[in-house]
């Protein structure tokens, strides 16, 4: 063999383990970490211990047999609290909760810290309420929780589905429906609970509400009042027991 070939040997092999050297002292660059954690809201359904399943037969609070097709209400303006002083308020994030299954939603972003309260609103303030739908993002732009003007607002609260009228505890596809629609701003609801957390950069903070559906029918007979819309008596009082069947977690 030449020198010059010799040569040429002797650099590719020093260039292959200079390579591998770099390879082994230089690690991986990580991934940067936020500063910021991602406040979320996990929402499930129950009906006393049981999970609530949309379709399924219970009973309302006059032990109608009835079966839910569909339950929404909004959410909005959550306050995060600590020792009685407000931290976060999170007025631009909404939330349309439905039965249909366990969800969680996004909040909003805060930085390392802690609460041990947490305060929601049950509905949408009045800017909020009255405000004009055209071009609305989700879930704003849901036109089954908005059926009229600006004038008339947001369904706050929406249960729908059927009734059975024969008193054979079998709710059948011919039976009559129900449908409640709360609304208007006298609709609106506070929820207060505790919850202790600690806000941890990169991380999610996490809180668990679960509403008690069974609560939600409470003194509700669907047979002698099948529909309702607005603020009526009925109205008024499953938006009370909306606030009285949810726990937060």
């Amino acid at each position: 063999m030449n020198n010059v070939k010799i040569i040429a040997l002797l650099t590719a092999v020093a260039v292959g383990l200079s390579a591998c050297k770099r390879d082994e002292e230089d690690p991986p660059t990580p991934p940067p970490t936020s500063s910021t954690s991602t406040v979320q809201i996990n929402l499930g359904y129950h009906w006393g211990v049981p999970d609530f399943e949309l379709g399924e037969t219970y009973a309302d609070g006059a032990g109608n047999a009835i079966r839910f097709s569909a339950l929404k209400f909004f959410i909005s303006d959550v306050h995060l609290i600590s020792a009685g002083n407000i931290i976060a308020h999170f007025h631009d994030s909404f939330v349309l909760a439905t039965a249909e299954e366990e969800a969680t939603y996004d909040i909003g972003t805060l930085p390392p810290g802690s609460f041990d309260a947490v305060e929601i609103t049950l509905g949408l303030e009045t800017a909020v309420n009255h405000a004009d739908t055209t071009g609305a993002e989700p879930p704003l732009d849901d036109a089954s929780m908005h059926p009229g003007t600006a004038a008339e607002g947001y369904t706050f609260l929406l249960v729908e589905g059927r009734v059975d009228d024969d008193g054979t505890g079998i709710v059948e596809a011919d039976d009559p429906p129900f449908s409640y629609r709360c609304s208007t701003d006298a609709a609106l609801r506070e929820l207060e609970g505790a919850h202790v957390a600690s806000i941890v950069a990169g991380q999610n903070t996490w809180m668990h509400i679960h509403l008690n559906v069974e609560e939600l029918v409470n003194g509700i007979n669907m047979l002698t009042t099948p529909t309702s819309g607005g603020y009526a008596p009925i109205n008024m009082q499953l938006m009370d027991n909306l606030v009285t069947g949810m726990e937060i977690e």
